[in-house]
């Protein structure tokens, strides 16, 4: 993933909040509610909520400067993970804004909130790489375990799979084994087969016979094959 720069965040801030501000001041004119700040907290909350929540997961702060939230395995977040990052941005605010600085000590480039909701701001054309995705349909399946029933694509440049949230394309969290960087797994169009690679994992990479991967020696993989990493509790299938 590639974390957004400071500049871009704080542009979008900037544009966000006159968006969120302008807005309050309409409802305030309209509703002659007591408390203007008051509307400004509720009409903050509902639309970092709502736009980071949906189908474009960002502001349109955030997506004029081509930026969007996601989750540890790059993916675009829910309107539960919005919500309690919505929550958390009133946390960062406090004490001169210190979680909003503390993006500019953290490799990652995550806020208090972004921490707290266990999200990150990244740069991409998040469109147009979920529909390249679909027209290339390469992708692994989780089969068991924490990230089973979820799909993840493997574009070009292949996934790294591990506990690593800044390298690894697919995150494990939960489960006990998984290194680091555990093992690779790319797509050649010439051969129409995945490879898949150890790096080095403490308890291995295995094929659905059993065999396991050798960080020297990497194995072709044909859609509908399987493979584990350390256990059969996280297992994936390439389709």
């Amino acid at each position: 993933m590639k974390f957004s720069i400071l500049g871009k965040r704080i542009a979008a801030c900037v544009v966000d909040a006159l968006i969120i501000n302008s807005v309050s001041a309409v409802l305030y004119a309209v509703t002659e509610i007591w408390y203007v700040s008051f509307l400004s907290v509720v009409v903050g909350f509902a639309y970092y909520t709502l736009f980071e929540g949906g189908e474009w997961h960002a502001t349109p702060g955030k997506r004029l400067f081509g930026m969007q939230v996601v989750n540890a395995n790059g993916f675009g977040i829910d309107y539960g993970t919005a919500a309690v990052r919505s929550l958390s941005r009133f946390l960062s605010g406090i004490f001169l804004g210190a979680g909003f600085w503390m993006a500019l000590f953290s490799d990652n480039r995550q806020t208090l909130h972004d921490k707290l909701a266990g999200t990150f701001v990244v740069d991409c054309d998040a469109a147009a790489e979920r529909g390249a995705c679909r027209d290339a349909g390469h992708a692994v399946v989780g089969v068991t375990g924490e990230l089973a029933g979820m799909r993840f694509p493997v574009n070009g440049n292949g996934v790294m799979i591990g506990r690593d949230a800044i390298s690894c394309q697919i995150v494990f969290k939960h489960t006990k084994g998984i290194s680091r960087l555990h093992c690779f797994l790319s797509y050649n169009p010439a051969s129409g087969m995945f490879i898949l690679s150890d790096r080095n994992s403490t308890y291995g990479t295995f094929t659905s016979r059993g065999v396991r991967v050798t960080p020297q020696r990497s194995v072709a993989l044909k859609s509908g094959e399987r493979f584990c990493l350390a256990t059969k509790d996280a297992m994936f299938e390439v389709v």
